[in-house]
């Protein structure tokens, strides 16, 4: 175990004084009521619960997304859940979107081990929190796309804008803001919605 605290995590914060574990040993790590727990590089990383703000944006997500998902049969588009990730490097971390979707003919393939599906989704969502900083954002991002992510929306509540990753975006994100659509592109065809869908607050100007 680690006798020393570590340095500043790349999101979040790492647990001090816990040393490097293996995906198993993270599942039996015992957690605290209210924070989020994931594994990256070995370490795990801590962060706060989400707050009222991002339960709403959550909520609109599943009722506009989601919605689409359920009524084209494509399966369903899940709440807070951890994948384990493995990585080019023959490393592997657990991560847990804010949001993710898997179509139901890649989970058929996705193996289980313990309580994480192995292998990455096909469209991942995170929500900003106000604590972050873009390059957290930007590192958790990377850690996606080297999974296998096909296609990330990062959320930002304060902006109230939309950043996609995706690989008609050419390696930048595409930034979209209220007066925006939000596209599925080929991972959910079909799918458009109004950026301002997303927030709710129409009244407030596009920054």
């Amino acid at each position: 175990m680690a006798t020393n605290p570590l340095p500043q995590a790349p999101w979040g914060a790492y647990v001090q004084y816990v040393g490097p574990m293996t995906v198993e040993q993270f599942e039996q790590f015992p957690t605290e009521a209210g924070w989020v727990y994931e594994l990256h590089e070995g370490r795990i990383i801590v962060m706060p619960g989400p707050g009222n703000i991002h339960g709403d944006i959550q909520t609109r997500f599943t009722l506009t997304l989601g919605w689409f998902i359920q009524q084209h049969h494509l399966g369903i588009l899940s709440g807070t859940g951890c994948y384990n990730l493995p990585l080019p490097n023959n490393t592997e971390e657990v991560l847990c979107p804010d949001l993710s979707y898997v179509t139901p003919t890649r989970k058929a393939t996705m193996a289980k081990r313990g309580s994480y599906l192995v292998g990455a989704p096909n469209l991942v969502i995170e929500i900003v929190s106000p604590t972050d900083r873009r390059s957290d954002i930007a590192n958790k991002v990377a850690t996606y796309v080297q999974s296998g992510v096909r296609m990330i929306w990062v959320t930002w509540p304060i902006t109230q804008s939309i950043d996609i990753w995706h690989p008609e975006t050419q390696q930048q994100p595409m930034h979209l803001g209220l007066r925006d659509t939000l596209d599925g592109y080929d991972v959910i065809p079909g799918f458009q919605c109004p950026v301002q869908a997303i927030f709710g607050d129409t009244d407030r100007p596009q920054p």
